[in-house]
């Protein structure tokens, strides 16, 4: 019978070898040395190590892995069961930047075991959470990093995000059979910018995607799977988004009622180096089990 070697997470061996696993006592975690670093082993049998976001301070970030479920906009009880509705979705960044419905039958639903690690995903179907800005989440559209991990049914003019005061307004576009784009139809102000991802490049509705975007100082560009959209844009805004007073709603399906699913959706306030792009597109790749390109 064999038996796992404990540590604390301050006691963790100083020269471990490549496969080292070790539990750790004060945090209940299983550890694994992956050669370079420690990294959490997760019940997925998938390396990810949560630090690698928090390390780059997250302005906002829903994570469904996280048990961030409410059943309720006040945070009542915590939810995760299949089909549960969830009247909160928490910010694990530490901001407090919760997305919220106070209406019960506008809540999007639990769905389990999406994807090739079986992953968490809400629901929505002419559902969606909300956020109210505040002072403090105001920041500048450029510079700035979104990603959003989802499974995205193909209708036109569908709302991935969409604020009431158009500084941020992300939407689906179908130009060709059941291929999906993502449009930026606003962003800081500047509506009608005519950039997107090619129709090809997220491809048909049964794939669950990792998308990018990032609002530098001179350029606009998009991401899928880490791969660069051949489009890019230099019209760049001088606006903010988040801001003070403005609702955003996540995932808005009221034009077409498709369903879609979201399980990570992620703000940065300043345009990610590509190392850095790398370094979360590595993180979800190795959660969701999606093939990634290195940038």
């Amino acid at each position: 019978m064999s038996t796992l070697l404990t540590c604390t997470s301050s006691t963790r061996p100083g020269s471990p070898a490549a496969g080292d696993t070790l539990f750790e006592t004060d945090t209940n975690k299983v550890i694994v040395y992956s050669g370079t670093a420690w990294k959490e082993y997760q019940d997925n049998a998938q390396l990810y190590n949560d630090s690698d976001i928090t390390g780059l301070s997250p302005h906002l970030w829903l994570d469904g892995a996280n048990s961030d479920f409410y059943d309720d906009h006040l945070k009542s009880n915590s939810v995760s069961a299949m089909n549960e509705r969830v009247g909160a979705w928490a910010d694990r960044s530490g901001n407090g930047f919760d997305f919220t419905q106070s209406v019960v039958n506008s809540r999007p639903k639990i769905v389990k075991n999406l994807g090739t690690y079986n992953n968490t995903f809400l629901n929505y179907d002419t559902d969606q959470l909300s956020f109210t800005g505040t002072a403090s989440s105001q920041i500048a559209a450029s510079p700035s990093t979104l990603f959003f991990v989802g499974l995205i049914y193909p209708q036109n003019a569908d709302s991935i995000i969409f604020s009431s005061d158009t500084s941020l307004r992300l939407v689906t576009q179908v130009p060709f059979g059941t291929n999906l784009r993502i449009a930026v139809d606003d962003l800081g102000g500047v509506g009608n910018i005519a950039f997107a991802t090619t129709d090809s490049e997220i491809g048909l509705s049964e794939n669950i995607f990792l998308y990018g975007l990032r609002v530098g100082t001179s350029l606009i560009e998009s991401f899928v799977n880490g791969s660069v959209s051949a489009d890019t844009e230099t019209t760049i805004p001088t606006g903010t988004i988040f801001n003070n007073g403005a609702t955003y709603d996540l995932l808005s399906t009221t034009v077409n009622e498709s369903p879609n699913f979201l399980a990570e959706f992620m703000v940065f306030d300043s345009a990610l180096s590509d190392s850095n792009m790398n370094t979360v597109f590595s993180y979800l790749s190795k959660k969701y089990g999606i093939a990634v390109t290195t940038i």
